[in-house]
């Protein structure tokens, strides 16, 4: 009978021969054992081709402030990157306080001891007992030929045992458990990378976010107050005859509608503020300051990581290879069930009547035994099972490859929407820009009287609806670099301090791109 190969690597060891006297046994057993000799899945993530490129189309970040830089590692502390001392701290508070992070550590434990219960079951148990027993027997009598019982003398009992059980892992069984184990371990490890990914990049778009908010808040509360100025303006000029009370209307109903905006964005601010100290552990009253949209720079070199390096870095794909080692430890476990289990047990103790006794040779007892199990007949169960193992295998196996191929769509979507951010952000800053001229043109030629009252109010509307969407398009490009960064699985490393990106990567003959180059 040819051994059984195992995902693992390693052939299973056949049994040693049957001594005399179980040579029938011995016959039975290897029956037993090559029918159920089968070969398990192998291991190794499935190959899934990197392509070229992210993008069909070239990526174009040349008009903009950020260019790509192409890298092979991840960039640790991308936050860093927008130079904003408080969203450091906030970060790195959220990484030690929140709840979410703490529950994925403690996951992590809990799978790492667990390691250590299956390697336990590599080596033998050994237990020890001890009693005291305190009696008294009856003793037997006879009297005329009838027997009777009476009391016998007052007797202690001292025991002391020591047990030794171990069961060989012929067949790998427990090897298997341990390789399960380990892979558990390593899904929970990256289970914890990526919720320290999804955290930063939640603090992040909290913060962006509630800068922005506040961004609109003073540009509402501005506009408000050019509002009200404009319209007493006009009362005056109503009172002196030079205005009709339609103007004077019209301008009250867009200072109301301007001061009744300044209400929703004080909202969000607050909203922001609330989310920001959930991420923190914190209940919503605490005062947390919210920096300005100003204060947070844009990344002007965002280190992009190569296709080919991405799968070693997602903590998502990470963690699906580890879920094919769980799903191949699994069928080598199913395979190993088909296969006769052994059992060796030790037993050496002392039982007397006496102390002094009880150290003395003569009380000695001892049993030394060994024991093995096969399966004969279950109705197909095993074989059924093993079968089960080995299709949730292959389903493991196509979850990963499509993992890989969505890991590749997100960066190639947070890429693109990467470069229209920025082209919409120029275009939205171009227009708050000629707006903010026209209205500043248009009101000065209505105070000289060049112009009617209608042209500052075109102008005025135009200029509010570009400052707002020039505020949101700034924000946006904040938040498509930290989309960016997440899809990357770029993430948090407590050990590399500052921001420390990978250095450029070397040239590559199918993949290397420089920017500007297809992505």
């Amino acid at each position: 009978m040819k051994n059984a190969r195992y995902p693992h690597g390693h052939r299973r060891q056949k049994a040693g021969r049957s001594a005399p006297g179980m040579a029938r046994l011995g016959v039975l057993l290897g029956i037993v054992a090559a029918a159920g000799c089968a070969v398990g899945p192998q291991p190794g993530a499935p190959n899934v081709r990197a392509p070229a490129a992210y993008n069909a189309h070239p990526l174009d970040l040349h008009g903009g402030p950020q260019r790509i830089r192409w890298t092979q590692q991840e960039s640790q502390a991308w936050w860093s990157l927008f130079h904003s001392s408080a969203l450091n701290g906030y970060i790195r508070q959220a990484m030690e306080a929140n709840p979410d992070i703490q529950a994925a550590r403690a996951a992590l434990a809990r799978e790492q001891s667990l390691i250590a219960v299956a390697q336990g079951g590599l080596l033998p148990s050994v237990g020890a007992g001890a009693g005291i027993s305190r009696g008294r027997a009856q003793r037997t009598g006879a009297n005329g030929g009838a027997s009777y019982r009476i009391p016998g003398n007052l007797y202690s009992l001292l025991l002391g045992t020591i047990n030794v059980s171990y069961n060989p892992d012929v067949f790998g069984r427990q090897k298997d458990l341990v390789h399960a184990a380990r892979a558990r371990a390593a899904i929970s490890r990256a289970s914890l990378h990526q919720s320290e990914v999804f955290l930063a990049a939640a603090v992040s778009r909290a913060v962006i976010n509630g800068a922005a908010a506040r961004a609109q808040l003073d540009a509402a509360r501005q506009i408000a107050t050019a509002d009200a100025r404009l319209l007493r303006l006009l009362q005056q000029e109503y009172q002196l005859g030079y205005q009709n009370l339609q103007s004077v209307d019209q301008q009250e109903a867009i200072t109301a509608a301007a001061q009744a905006r300044i209400a929703p964005l004080q909202a969000d601010v607050a909203v922001a503020r609330h989310g920001l100290a959930a991420l923190l552990g914190q209940s919503p009253d605490t005062d947390l300051p919210m920096p300005t949209l100003a204060s947070l720079q844009l990344p002007s070199s965002l280190p992009t990581t190569l296709p080919s390096a991405l799968a070693a870095q997602r903590p998502d794909i990470q963690a699906a290879a580890a879920e094919l080692k769980v799903a191949a430890a699994q069928a080598d476990v199913a395979t190993a069930d088909l296969y006769p289990q052994f059992n060796i047990t030790a037993d050496i103790g002392k039982a007397a009547m006496t102390g002094g006794m009880f150290f003395n040779p003569i009380s000695t007892l001892w049993s030394l035994g060994a024991g093995i199990a096969a399966p004969i007949y279950n109705g197909g169960a095993l074989h059924a099972q093993r079968r089960a193992a080995l299709d949730q295998y292959k389903a493991v196996s196509d979850q990963y490859r499509g993992t890989v191929l969505d890991a590749f769509r997100e960066v190639a979507d947070a890429l693109r929407a990467l470069q229209g951010a920025d082209t919409s952000y120029q275009h939205r800053l171009a227009a708050q820009t000629a707006a903010g001229a026209a209205l500043r043109l248009a009101e000065a030629r209505y105070r000289d009287g060049a112009t009617d009252y209608a042209t500052v109010l075109d102008a005025e509307i135009a200029y509010q609806q570009d400052t707002v969407a020039a505020i949101s398009a700034r924000g946006q490009r904040y938040l498509d670099s930290v989309a960016l960064f997440v899809a990357l699985g770029d993430g948090w490393q407590p050990e590399a301090g500052d921001a420390r990106t990978a250095s450029d990567a070397q040239p590559h003959s199918a993949i290397h791109q420089s920017p500007g180059a297809p992505a």
